[in-house]
């Protein structure tokens, strides 16, 4: 994997993890352009001074209690906000400080991002679960987790113990992990009973474990697939709950919307087929609410509405889908298949007030190295305009 392979994989991540949980920018100072001797700060409610904390990196939050007696213990009352990335650079290794910011608060943990370590075979028993294990005792509630450095090996399992992490989550965003096996595993409502957005990004999950998050989340709005290259080489969705399906620059042969009674937006980009040669399924079942679509690719992606096939040719009422109102289609206008592709699948989203069309003039958009990120590939701000907010 080259420099310029890890780049542009790097940069895809990062437009897609949330961001850090607190600023750096964020810093606490005593200084006052007052004569006066008077610590005015230090008056304020509790309240105020834990707000005030929460907002600090870990380092300059945990060193508050040195500044008065007014401060000490605030920062262990205070639910945990941290950023791996703001205890860098330190002469001790980032895992070991992690390791003892987890054990030394009491919790709760509002936020944590853990992005700046390497877990591999030689260090995995001895991090993973003593981390994960103060996670979930400490009610985490946004869990950012990824492994440095991105590759395309096969990554380090996560051990079923994050499931334990689930009863206090409500974002969860995991990074270049094999996602915990699921075969067996108690299965219900209470497993992620708080879970509302959820992204699997450059790692390997099997559908049939996709299939049992989404059936443990009943309050899942967001599912985010980013950088996974065939694995769930099928995404279907039957959630109740699910409004908003994201896959970016991942391999898949089928995205279903088989049973999602509230979704309503469906973003699909650069997301291809598993082989070269093969088709990728857009299925559309019942999905009702559904109102964003796209980019259909006229080259790659196959249409199925209910149960039939979308093709040249074919008029039957009974395949539309009058409840798109923004569509995004791809189309090589210089390859005649493709254009009629094009006019079959405008034909099946009537209501449509918003068409946004990519012309592409590549000979193909399958890459050599699926890392590679062109200029081209870049999201057309107009697209999000157009979508405007979940409702």
């Amino acid at each position: 994997m080259s420099t310029a392979d890890i780049a542009c994989l790097e940069h895809v991540m990062d437009c897609c993890l949330p961001p850090s949980p607190v600023s750096p920018a964020a810093h606490l100072s005593a200084s006052t352009s007052s004569s006066s001797s008077e610590d005015r700060i230090s008056a304020l409610p509790d309240t105020l001074l834990r707000n005030v904390v929460s907002r600090l990196p870990v380092k300059d939050a945990a060193r508050t209690g040195a500044l008065s007696h007014r401060w000490r213990g605030l920062w262990r009352a205070t639910p945990l906000a941290l950023d791996d990335a703001h205890l860098l650079p330190s002469p001790a290794p980032a895992a070991a400080l992690v390791s003892r910011v987890l054990a030394s608060h009491p919790g709760p943990f509002r936020a944590v991002r853990i992005a700046e370590i390497r877990v591999d075979e030689s260090n995995e028993e001895a991090l993973l679960p003593e981390w994960l294990r103060h996670l979930a005792d400490k009610g985490v509630e946004d869990l950012t987790l990824v492994n440095r450095p991105y590759s395309f090996d096969v990554p380090v399992q996560l051990p079923a113990t994050l499931l334990r992490c689930g009863a206090s989550l409500r974002r969860l965003y995991l990074g270049v992990w094999l996602f915990p096996f699921t075969t067996g595993l108690l299965r219900g409502p209470d497993v992620f009973p708080h879970l509302q957005e959820l992204g699997l990004c450059h790692g390997i999950t099997e559908e049939r474990d996709l299939e049992y998050v989404l059936a443990c989340s009943p309050k899942l709005e967001t599912l985010a697939l980013i950088s996974n290259y065939g694995y769930p080489d099928r995404v279907r969705i039957g959630s109740r709950s699910l409004r908003c399906l994201v896959l970016w620059h991942s391999l898949a042969d089928e995205v279903a919307a088989v049973s999602a009674p509230n979704l309503q937006r469906i973003i699909i980009y650069c997301t291809h087929p598993s082989e070269d040669d093969g088709v990728t399924k857009v299925r559309i079942g019942h999905a009702p609410q559904l109102a964003v679509l796209g980019y259909l690719d006229t080259a790659t992606h196959e249409l199925e509405i209910g149960n039939t096939i979308i093709k040249a040719g074919l008029t039957n009422p009974n395949t539309v889908v009058p409840s798109v109102k923004v569509l995004a289609l791809k189309v090589r206008f210089r390859v005649p298949k493709e254009v009629r592709t094009l006019l079959c699948f405008l034909r099946c989203f009537p209501g449509v007030e918003t068409l946004h069309i990519m012309a592409s003039d590549n000979d193909t958009d399958h890459y050599d190295d699926p890392g590679e990120v062109k200029p081209s590939d870049m999201l057309k701000s107009t697209f999000w305009q157009g979508v405007g907010p979940i409702k």
